[in-house]
């Protein structure tokens, strides 16, 4: 993965998610999630495993919970997402778009059951959860459409190394 992109985009999405989301109200929008998603699904799974490790750390630097908690939660939805990946057919989008919502609610049902029952603090519901992680997966479903579809990106990707690998989408 380069990581000089990835810098910039971790970079930017902090400061959607403090500034512009935090401003306007956005309470169903997890830009984090989002990267960490865009990661579990572009990048090859160390580089992906990594990628949402460090946008659960960052996260971490802006929230008031323990250190490591978006991290650890960031970094098993890009374990699940890359597991899937391997597993499932991501060529049809409705698949891709059913792993991405499956990916980001675990993460997130983790991180709510650490929030309700180890700090005690009840933010969301888990239904609440599943429409925050579906309208993400929805986004980041876009976005891989769009970079998918950006010119100069070569097509011979693989999602997996081996024989019957699988294209990227798109």
């Amino acid at each position: 993965m380069p990581w000089g992109p990835f810098a910039i985009a971790l970079l930017v999405v902090y400061l959607i998610q403090t500034g512009v989301a935090a401003l306007f109200g956005f309470v169903y929008f997890d830009a984090f999630l989002v990267l960490a998603l865009l990661c579990g699904l572009l990048a090859p799974s160390a580089d992906a495993r990594l990628g949402a490790w460090l946008v659960g750390l960052a996260q971490d630097l802006d929230s008031a919970d323990a250190l490591g908690i978006h991290a650890f939660t960031l970094g098993l939805t890009a374990l699940l997402l890359t597991w899937l990946r391997e597993v499932l057919n991501l060529g049809l989008w409705w698949v891709r778009l059913l792993a991405l919502v499956l990916a980001g609610w675990a993460g997130q049902v983790i991180y709510l059951t650490y929030s309700q029952y180890w700090i005690g603090r009840g933010e969301s519901s888990f239904g609440g959860l599943l429409v925050s992680a579906a309208l993400t997966a929805a986004l980041a479903a876009g976005l891989v459409m769009l970079i998918c579809a950006l010119p100069g990106r070569r097509r011979s990707r693989r999602w997996r190394q081996g024989p019957g690998t699988r294209p990227l989408p798109g």
